[in-house]
């Protein structure tokens, strides 16, 4: 993923309204990241030694939405 202002890899964005920006897409019914739950941060900012991997919508986990998109784990709910 990049950054869409430096036009970076998120791993090399040194904007400084990174982390605000990708907490305003939290929960967006158009994207989802995989973040990690220890830190909040997206999964190529996190540096935590043992990640806790989730998804950037409450409630949803990585494995609920295995082999399926956003659009299609949205519809089953």
């Amino acid at each position: 993923m990049f950054c869409a202002k430096c036009h970076n890899d998120l791993s090399e964005c040194t904007c400084p309204d990174l982390e605000e920006r990708l907490a305003k897409l939290k929960n967006s019914p158009h994207f989802m990241y995989k973040m990690c739950r220890k830190c909040g941060l997206h999964y190529q900012l996190c540096k935590c030694e043992e990640p806790d991997w989730t998804t950037s919508h409450d409630k949803v986990e990585l494995d609920d939405i295995k082999g399926k998109t956003l659009k299609e784990h949205l519809k089953e709910k």
